[in-house]
């Protein structure tokens, strides 16, 4: 078990990537802390129900993570159960799909409280508790659109884009004290809410003919929080089944070969 004994804290763990890779890190041992919002409570008892299934130590808790004092109760109730903390995955989203023209400032703020200053405010407080013992794994969930640019989803771009750079500053803020930070960003995933024309246009670029799945994260996730990943700091893997690299792909220069089965 890779994780074995590790206290690992997920945030957005009501469903998707989050708690997909709580059951990942269930299965490789670690101790877990689930965090929700209010507004997606419900979500969370299932994910709680699905690990514990499993034999796995977890606890959960519903915080308003878009302020400090959430926060710090958050770490002070991790702490009084496990007594240290391991490992940090952010994930939570607020993302806003929408033209440029039909945004509102409760959408831009929704997106950005929810995708980059909770992002912040939890490595702040619990990079305090990680830097006192000398070590830690932080892993931000991140998306392909902080690197490309994506029509209809502005406000989502800013929000992962601030969370790659961040992430990149973070490292070096926080190397000093023996802490990993690192980006995981996912690409285009089953369960979006894709238009049929949107849908065929992504399995038309990516390369494997399918798109993502939550699991498709967790091994991922697993090797940046555990011990194989001791030199990987300040970098963002995209885990998009090649996506991004196809965006930059003309149709001309495509394959058109019928694929290879044998001599």
């Amino acid at each position: 078990m890779r994780l074995k004994d590790k206290v690992a804290i997920i945030t957005g763990a009501g469903d998707g990537f989050a708690a997909a890779i709580a059951a990942g890190y269930a299965k490789e041992g670690a101790k877990l802390y689930l965090q929700e919002f209010e507004d997606r409570a419900d979500k969370l008892e299932n994910t709680v129900a699905d690990v514990r299934k499993q034999g796995a130590a977890v606890a959960s808790g519903v915080h308003d993570i878009t302020r400090a004092e959430p926060i710090k109760a958050l770490v002070k109730a991790v702490l009084a159960r496990y007594g240290q903390i391991d490992i940090l995955v952010n994930t939570t989203e607020g993302g806003w799909h929408g033209v440029l023209f039909s945004a509102t400032e409760d959408n831009w703020n929704r997106a950005i409280d929810r995708g980059l200053k909770a992002y912040y405010f939890m490595c702040q407080q619990v990079g305090k508790e990680m830097a006192r013992r000398g070590q830690g794994k932080i892993i931000n969930l991140t998306s392909i659109v902080g690197r490309i640019g994506a029509g209809g989803a502005v406000i989502w771009g800013a929000a992962r884009g601030g969370v790659d750079a961040m992430t990149a500053a973070l490292a070096q803020d926080l190397g000093q004290y023996g802490i990993h930070c690192v980006g995981l960003a996912r690409g285009a995933t089953e369960g979006t809410n894709y238009s049929p024309a949107a849908r065929a246009e992504r399995l038309r670029r990516l390369p494997f003919g399918r798109l993502g799945r939550a699991e498709d994260v967790v091994g991922p996730a697993i090797f940046l929080a555990g011990p194989e990943s001791e030199w990987v700091t300040g970098s963002v893997l995209y885990c998009d089944g090649g996506y991004v690299t196809a965006a930059a792909t003309d149709d001309e220069f495509r394959p058109k070969e019928k694929p290879y089965r044998g001599p």
